[in-house]
């Protein structure tokens, strides 16, 4: 079955899976979304549950990926370091896609222990969530008292050879928006990029969205100034602000915004093995691995999941759009980004390959 790259039809293209690989966690972060798992909220860590995919079922995955053109895997959770098998995933999907690039975000708890052999197997860039540098704050944030035991994953991350780290900062409203500059310097110190992300209305975040919702539309304003570059990141088209220190300054902007959506290039594949067009999705999954237990040889397998990802992948849309209201092309300017907005099922492949302007 060969397949060119697939796109969707409002023209993006379909380049990321993003893996959670288990709903349990360590953590009790106050805006937990699970990747949109109906869960809504992570569960204690256990021994990986039965009806998870296994490092087989990832083979298959990583294989039927590879002739789809999706060239990146992003493993989350839950808290992927938690799987007592996640080196031996990171190993498969290598091993079937070694053309991949393969990243993961972790809360950074087992980081320490565990940085050098997931490199080692394969693991090229990682994203540490660090909320805040103050001990109560991390607590509160996360529900784990556990700031330093993350400083000393975030340092010994920094002394293997991934080709990227991010430091992950969710800014919320009148508890961790004075610490941005705070992040910044840390991130500096260890050569990573700080990316700022808003709070998202899913999971546990819509439960208290109103209350600490931040719009980080001032600090953007701050980040321009002080700003010697800004670029655009396809995924997202996210805006990276380049400082005199040299440090990168990610900013993540995903509610009510049809820019992230328009860039948006991944579907989801949640640990039981349904495929899900997108973190917002609220109607029924894919069940690719139903389709994939069903046949009995590896060829045959791949197939089905080749048809899974591709029928996901038609159910794609921006969940945020431009009013139809307004049948004109619309240009927003801010500074040295320019990005173009077309209307519903316009297509966006246009968008997508602005790169710094």
């Amino acid at each position: 079955m060969n397949v060119n790259k697939l796109y969707d039809s409002y023209g993006r293209p379909l380049e990321n899976l993003r893996i959670s690989v288990t709903n349990e966690c360590n953590y009790r972060c106050i805006f937990c979304h699970v990747e949109g798992h109906p869960s809504g909220a992570p569960s204690r860590p256990l021994p990986v549950k039965r009806h998870y995919m296994t490092l087989d079922e990832y083979a298959v995955v990583a294989e039927a990926s590879k002739r789809l053109g999706i060239n990146s895997f992003k493993l989350t959770g839950g808290e992927p370091l938690v799987r007592d098998d996640i080196l031996d995933i990171v190993s498969v999907l290598k091993e079937y896609h070694p053309s991949s690039e393969i990243s993961m975000t972790t809360n950074g708890y087992f980081l320490k222990e565990l940085a050098s052999e997931l490199r080692s197997r394969g693991l090229e860039r990682i994203n540490i969530s660090i909320h805040s540098l103050r001990r109560e704050r991390y607590k509160f944030i996360t529900g784990v008292d556990a700031l330093d035991k993350v400083l000393e994953g975030l340092k010994a991350a920094s002394e293997v050879s991934f080709s990227s780290i991010k430091i992950n900062a969710v800014i919320l409203k009148n508890v961790n928006e004075d610490e941005i500059w705070d992040l910044a310097n840390l991130a500096l110190k260890y050569g990573a990029t700080l990316q700022l992300i808003e709070l998202h209305p899913v999971g546990l975040g819509a439960i208290m969205f109103k209350k600490y919702f931040k719009p980080l539309d001032d600090i953007e304003r701050e980040l321009r100034k002080r700003s010697i570059k800004i670029m655009r990141r396809d995924l997202h088209n996210r805006p990276i602000y380049i400082l005199d220190s040299g440090l990168k300054v990610e900013v993540v902007r995903p509610y009510n915004n049809p820019i992230f959506c328009a860039g948006c290039r991944r579907i989801r594949l949640l640990p039981e093995g349904f495929l899900s067009p997108c973190l917002n999705w609220r109607g029924p999954y894919i069940n690719m691995i139903k389709e994939v237990r069903r046949e009995h040889d590896f060829e045959s397998k791949v197939i089905a999941a080749m048809k899974s990802i591709i029928k996901t992948n038609n159910m794609r849309k921006p969940y945020y759009m431009w009013p139809l209201k307004d049948p004109m092309l619309r240009i927003r300017r801010s500074d040295s980004l320019r990005i173009k907005f077309l209307p519903k099922k316009a297509n966006l492949r246009n968008i997508l390959n602005l790169k710094e302007l």
